[in-house]
């Protein structure tokens, strides 16, 4: 049996001093590779959610006020996105609740993902001030503003008070409700069987003559006429008993 020397001994705890040293290392050199992988893809992300954020707020900058915008990490691993380019995924879609937008990634936009997100609008919505009969004309008084979230209010809701100034009530209306485009209609202008005038509108003149309604109307509508000779027309509704051809 060999017998190890002193100089044997000695050496053995440096060997293994330096063993330990090296897998150290090893594992600390891998474990940067993957930090920096890591750091690479976060750096991505914040890039394309930072651009998502800016992007949004500039298309819904004309909504409302005090915007806000949480853009949600996608559910898959994706790979890395370039300069990242947003866009809306459908034209004239809603900027407003959770919204969907495209991201060009590269150079030349080759590849394409897609991000949510949820915009929040802070707005002014009609609400009924009293109660309102069914077929009352709606005047100023009816109303008023209510500060609400845009993404929380009915899809008709109106905004804007001179919205249904002019229009009637299509059906009774409680006080503190918020009033929808379908609770209102423009106000009956040309009734069906009456007698109206009619005017033509040339280059440079003008004639009127007579007609009877064969279709009621509201302000806009076009309506049929039929004239004392049976001649039938086409016009569009200017006022009470009023219509216009354009020649």
């Amino acid at each position: 049996m060999r017998m190890r020397s002193h100089a044997d001994l000695q050496r053995q705890p440096s060997q293994m001093m330096a063993r330990f040293v090296s897998g150290l290392l090893l594992a600390f050199g891998l474990w940067l590779v993957s930090a920096s992988a890591s750091w690479a893809a976060t750096d991505s992300h914040s890039l394309a959610e930072s651009r998502v954020t800016a992007f949004l707020l500039e298309q819904a900058a004309g909504l409302g006020r005090d915007i806000g915008i949480t853009v949600h990490p996608a559910s898959a691993r994706l790979p890395d996105c370039i300069d990242p380019q947003p866009f809306l995924t459908n034209p004239g879609q809603r900027l407003y609740g959770r919204v969907s937008v495209g991201l060009r990634c590269g150079e030349q936009g080759q590849q394409t993902r897609y991000l949510q997100a949820s915009v929040s609008v802070l707005v002014d919505h009609v609400v009924v001030a009293r109660d309102i009969d069914a077929g009352s004309l709606i005047t100023a008084g009816d109303l008023m503003l209510e500060e609400a979230r845009l993404e929380r209010l009915p899809r008709h809701a109106l905004l804007g008070i001179d919205d249904a100034l002019g229009m009637t009530a299509a059906r009774p209306l409680r006080a503190g409700t918020t009033l929808q485009t379908h609770y209102l209609r423009r106000p009956e202008l040309v009734s069906r069987g009456a007698h109206v005038t009619v005017t033509a509108h040339g280059a440079g003149f003008s004639i009127s003559r007579k007609a009877k309604a064969l279709d009621s109307g509201a302000l806009g509508d076009t309506v049929r006429l039929s004239t004392d000779n049976g001649e039938q027309l086409i016009a569009t509704v200017t006022g009470p008993d009023q219509l216009k051809i354009t020649l």
